[in-house]
């Protein structure tokens, strides 16, 4: 044996089983923007109605359909074009419209969500929404939609707040998207 290799071997043996670095950055997985007749969450909320949350333009950046189970799954977001100078931050609303075996089983679903954040400041039930809503906001950072009607639950969130938000058009465009339920 060549002992002279053995150090070489060691060292590379040694580099295959080191820790990871942590890092404080979360992984970007790339979202693919699908069309309409396969993802239909841009056709429940739409580039105008984010526009008008949002107060300023925006883009569609996420337009996508999984199957999880016996859940049909429909995902869109928006994000504003630019920053806001005032906050620094740059607006994004999502949609999430999920499809259940049946309304027992959306009920559920929702009823595990709701009881995880029901004793968040900011949450309110909201009645005449679907069979079952809630409304959630911190007031300065994020608003927060869950709603359920019949076996289908859709959660809208606008997460970064600027100058340009609106809460009223949030309100507005959520009853909106019940009806396109």
């Amino acid at each position: 044996m060549d002992y002279g290799l053995v150090p070489a071997i060691a060292i590379a043996f040694i580099s295959l089983f080191s820790p990871c670095k942590k890092t404080d950055q979360p992984m970007e997985i790339p979202c693919e923007i699908q069309s309409d007749n396969v993802a239909i969450g841009s056709k429940l909320l739409t580039r105008p109605d984010s526009d008008k949350i949002m107060g300023e333009a925006s883009q569609l950046t996420c337009n996508t359909f999984l199957k999880k189970g016996d859940t049909l799954e429909y995902k869109c977001e928006y994000t504003a074009l630019a920053q806001d100078a005032v906050s620094g931050k740059t607006g994004k609303l999502g949609l999430m419209d999920e499809v259940y075996k049946d309304a027992a089983a959306a009920h559920n679903a929702y009823v595990a969500i709701y009881e995880s954040n029901r004793s968040h400041p900011g949450v309110e039930i909201v009645s005449h929404m679907g069979d079952e809503a809630y409304y959630h906001t911190d007031g300065k950072n994020f608003y927060f939609f869950l709603v359920r009607k019949g076996e289908r639950m859709y959660r809208m969130k606008l997460n970064k707040v600027t100058s340009h938000s609106s809460e009223a058009e949030f309100k507005r465009v959520g009853k909106l998207i019940v009806d396109r339920m």
